[in-house]
């Protein structure tokens, strides 16, 4: 009887060492691998804010960006930033905005606003009123490359790369007779071919957003695709005017096939962006164009939503005074 009271405290003393040097051992690893993120963000903004004037050190740290677990090409980390909808607004129906930038590595004004815009919505978290899910740069490859180019690492056109039911059929065929084998706009050997396609189809499949908005440039206009209801009219001092898909691209594939309404906006250079202003002007007509057109929502419950945040503003701002 001794032996066997013996036999288990002895047991149940081990089991209780070997928990405490799991958990030991855990902890470690658990903060290794937490330094390992903090020091690739730094990396990443390093290497951003050396490329782009208007992106700074901070400002990009500043951003709490994620990584998405997908990596371009020549194993870029891809990043990703979620706002959530202000607590004022969480009576109202959510609605999921995508937002794409940087998809062209040569656009610079496009991923140096999307920086700007995510920046004022730190700033204004509190007139946030949907579920915003930010892909920052996604052709860092791209962007990096002396000079940047439109194209990835593997010289393909990402917004000509997405898994449209005519790829197959039409994409290399359109490349050909269309654009004349421009390099620029190669819709490479088979549709989803490159990782950070993949990652923008999986997302999109995964968060299932009521719209997305992809940023280009220079055509200084707002272009559409999607179902006819949610048609815009201005975005900022954008208007509508429709330049039309093509096999491969985002608006084909999300707006015509999947029925997603796709804005296109596209600034009036590749090397200059509207102030601050001006893109706060152009996030609070996103979010009215989402929930007047595409969520349908009637225009009292949404002014209703805008006279919420100017009193939550007006209050804040005297509490801080």
């Amino acid at each position: 009887m001794f032996l066997k009271v013996m036999g288990l405290t002895i047991f149940a003393l081990s089991q209780t060492w070997f928990n405490q040097a799991l958990a030991t051992t855990q902890q470690p690893n658990q903060s290794v691998s937490k330094l390992s993120d903090n020091l690739n963000m730094e990396q990443y903004c390093s290497e951003w804010s050396k490329k782009l004037r208007t992106i700074k050190y901070q400002g990009c740290l500043d951003l709490e960006l994620k990584d998405s677990g997908f990596k371009s090409v020549q194993g870029r980390m891809l990043t990703e930033r979620h706002f959530k909808p202000a607590e004022a607004f969480k009576n109202l129906p959510e609605g999921r905005i995508l937002f794409i930038s940087g998809i062209h590595g040569d656009e610079y004004s496009a991923i140096s606003m999307t920086y700007l815009w995510m920046q004022n919505m730190i700033k204004h978290q509190n007139q946030t009123r949907q579920h915003w899910l930010f892909f920052p740069l996604v052709n860092p490859d791209g962007l990096y490359r002396s000079p940047a180019t439109r194209i990835n690492a593997n010289n393909i056109d990402l917004n000509r790369n997405f898994p449209s039911p005519d790829w197959d059929e039409l994409a290399i065929k359109y490349w050909k007779q269309y654009y004349k084998k421009n390099k620029r706009r190669y819709p490479g050997k088979s549709a989803n071919s490159e990782p950070e396609t993949q990652w923008l189809v999986k997302t999109i499949e995964e968060f299932k957003p009521d719209a997305i908005i992809s940023i280009h440039a220079p055509y200084g206009l707002l272009d559409y695709d999607g179902p006819d209801h949610a048609v815009p009219n201005k975005i900022g001092a954008l208007k509508h005017r429709e330049l039309g898909t093509y096999p491969g691209s985002l608006g084909r594939y999300a707006g015509e096939y999947l029925n997603i309404p796709v804005l296109t906006l596209e600034l009036r250079s590749a090397g200059s962006m509207p102030n601050q202003k001006e893109i706060f002007k152009m996030w609070q007509d996103v979010e009215k164009w989402t929930m007047t057109k595409i969520q349908r929502l009637e225009n009292d419950t949404v002014q209703q939503a805008y006279n919420t945040a100017k009193t939550t503003t007006e209050t804040k701002m005297k509490t801080n005074n």
